[in-house]
């Protein structure tokens, strides 16, 4: 799994991606959107129903083409961080426009903002939650209706939240369904481990079996691995292709970029091995799993996070860069 890099220089400077084979080099190029945003996270969609896709960050939006700013809401700061830690999106009342929403570690709170329609104005805030500090959280099908469920990434607990079947008369709101104590802490996945089909939950010291019904049966722990505090989401995927699924994940709070090959020792029974793939940086938080290059081999995409624990973490004064393998 051969190295490729995006190297930030600098906000108005060209991001490159760099490849062993020359035919890969490809030329990224910074576009400054607000200098002075305060903000940690991000989405993209259209917001106006115009057909271009803006982005949202914090308080503002920012229309595409020419990134002219807007109001979204007011964002807490709370001990010098704004809240605000997933930017997730889903239509939550259903009414053809997309809210967006946050699971937070300082206010330790799931909320969302609702989109406030055609007349772009502010964006409502309602409180889904408040189950304790979550570093971020991500969107899987965890129950298999084909609706996306809300995962956290809780440090003290595991659970996910279903949006609920829409009712004449009844607010939007979750469904909060527990996973189990273990495995909690900086770091989760989810996919298919076993090979039933099933999305399973992973977690920094090992796995969950996810049971057939996932809303009202208990999930089987497997203790089976230590990963330490670990980007989110660990990425759950086939990267030796031999028809079963690994781990691939980054330090979230120290140097190295490691894969686990999941080595399955007859139907029940497996075992993991740990292989570096890079201990050059350190701080790896947000992967994604593309295709970043369209040659139909899937890339590990991640970049390091901007002054983590104000610079107490490994590596914190390195330069930043986002690489992709």
């Amino acid at each position: 799994m051969g190295r490729k890099y995006i190297f930030w220089l600098g906000l108005i400077m060209p991001l490159v991606l760099f490849g062993q084979d020359e035919s890969y080099e490809k030329q990224f190029q910074v576009h400054v959107i607000n200098i002075q945003s305060i903000f940690s996270s991000c989405v993209v969609f259209d917001v106006d129903h115009d057909g271009d896709l803006d982005i949202v960050s914090g308080a503002f939006w920012y229309e595409a083409p020419g990134w002219e700013k807007h109001f979204v809401a007011d964002v807490d700061v709370i001990n010098g961080r704004p809240d605000g830690y997933s930017h997730l999106p889903m239509d939550i009342n259903r009414d053809g426009w997309m809210d967006i929403l946050h699971c937070n570690f300082r206010s330790k709170s799931i909320y969302w903002l609702e989109h406030p329609g055609a007349s772009l104005g502010p964006w409502t805030k309602h409180i889904v939650d408040q189950p304790g500090p979550m570093e971020t959280g991500r969107l899987y099908d965890i129950n298999r209706d084909g609706e996306l469920d809300v995962l956290p990434n809780g440090w003290y607990f595991n659970a996910w939240y279903q949006l609920a079947p829409a009712e004449a008369g009844v607010e939007p709101h979750f469904i909060h369904h527990e996973i189990g104590e273990e495995g909690v802490g900086h770091g989760n996945g989810f996919g298919d481990i076993d090979g039933d089909g099933r999305g399973d939950y992973v977690g920094i010291t090992g796995w969950y079996e996810a049971p057939k019904d996932p809303t009202n049966t208990a999930w089987i722990w497997h203790p089976d691995f230590d990963l330490g505090r670990t980007s989110i989401p660990i990425i759950v995927a086939d990267v030796d292709d031999d028809g079963d699924n690994d781990l691939i994940y980054a330090m979230g709070h120290d140097y190295g970029v490691y894969w686990v090959e999941q080595i399955k020792e007859g139907r029940k029974h497996r075992s993991w091995e740990k292989h570096l793939i890079d201990s050059t940086w350190s701080q790896g938080h947000s992967p994604l799993w593309v295709d970043l290059d369209n040659n139909g081999v899937m890339e590990f995409v991640d970049g390091k996070r901007f002054w983590s624990h104000e610079g107490r973490d490994p590596g914190a004064r390195d330069p930043l860069v986002i690489y992709s393998y």
